[in-house]
């Protein structure tokens, strides 16, 4: 897809919906059995909802959602860290009956280039012990393009890509060992400048993966055109010009990365975001629809007063999406407003 049939179906599915939805009304909880570990310390207050094991089967939960409060072998002790992270997989299990975990990949591994298989390992048993599975890890181990102070996105290049890749590849060894099947990389600053290295880079990697059964990710970032300095590679904020025409943020944000989905053959990863990445129920809408075709298994969900969380989901049901809705907030409080929304909203 290039530029100008990016901008073209975007302009007309706006067009489509220039009435734009409605936010549907805030859902009601759903509501879940008193007790569980999680209902001590004022952590995951509550206990599984009352519902069936496949709409249960639906919800990842992130690693990430608990780092303030995850204890790990290599970190340093303190009062805020409770639950340490070989209880987690049944810390998901008693407090929401979810039985699917994405990692993030400093939880998997204390050095990037150097993982420890026992310990890797050890977190496999603990998945197993409470009958749970470890689906994906967000492998951040460096973005894969970056602004230069030019203002331009460039692409790993010479040495620098060859020891991200011989990097990258080593966590593709040590998926099986997890049981995951799907990694999700940072590719950083999309833009034309930066998309052909980008997608060079994902191909070769991809190539490798598939072999072993894995698929290599990108997700969404940002807001618009990433700057120097955004942080993770893309700008935590809108960064567009005032005048940029949505169409044209909007292929910043989900259509630079469709073309190296597409040219490297790997996969999507929708992050919804939060509200300056989608401005409203279409664009969101229009960005899962786009996206679709290649999804990996998952998509990163969250709340935002710019769109409605429920209405998202059954729009993606009524595509006929079967994957997982991940729940990927900032702290653990947070997560059980995001699971009940998904609930509600799943036949």
């Amino acid at each position: 897809m290039n530029r100008r049939v990016f901008l073209t179906a975007v302009a007309a599915a706006a067009g489509m919906g220039a009435t734009g939805l409605a936010q549907a009304p805030a859902q009601a909880p759903v509501q879940g059995r008193e007790g569980g570990r999680g209902g001590r310390g004022g952590r995951g207050r509550g206990g599984p909802a009352n519902v069936s094991a496949e709409k249960l089967a639906r919800i990842e939960i992130m690693t990430l959602n608990h780092s303030s409060i995850i204890k790990l072998p290599w970190q340093e002790a303190t009062p805020e860290r409770t639950l340490d992270i070989f209880d987690l997989p049944q810390y998901y299990v008693d407090v929401y009956g979810v039985r699917n975990v994405q990692f993030q990949s400093n939880h998997v591994a204390q050095n990037n280039d150097n993982p420890d298989l026992s310990y890797i390992r050890e977190l496999r048993a603990k998945l197993d012990a409470a009958g749970a599975k470890a689906h994906q890890i967000n492998i951040e181990i460096g973005t894969m393009a970056q602004m230069g102070s030019a203002g331009k996105a460039a692409a790993l290049s010479g040495d620098a890509r060859a020891a991200w890749l011989e990097r990258a590849k080593k966590w593709v060894d040590l998926s099986p060992v997890l049981g995951v099947t799907r990694l999700m990389h940072n590719q950083g600053a999309l833009t034309d400048d930066s998309k052909a290295g980008v997608t060079s880079l994902w191909k070769d990697l991809q190539e490798y993966a598939s072999s072993k059964g894995i698929k290599i990710s990108g997700e969404t970032r940002g807001a618009g055109i990433p700057v120097q300095g955004g942080g993770r590679g893309q700008a935590a904020a809108p960064t567009s010009a005032p005048d940029m025409p949505e169409p044209e943020r909007l292929r910043y944000v989900w259509g630079i990365l469709w073309e190296c989905t597409l040219g490297s053959g790997g996969y999507t990863n929708l992050d919804f975001g939060g509200e300056t990445r989608f401005h409203n129920q279409q664009q969101l809408h229009d960005a899962i629809k786009g996206l679709l075709p290649r999804n990996a298994g998952g998509m990163h969900t969250r709340v935002s007063p710019t769109w409605d969380l429920g209405t998202a989901i059954k729009y993606a049901e009524s595509l006929g999406y079967k994957g997982m809705y991940t729940i990927e907030v900032n702290e653990d409080s947070a997560v059980r407003i995001v699971y009940n929304a998904i609930l509600a909203n799943l036949v």
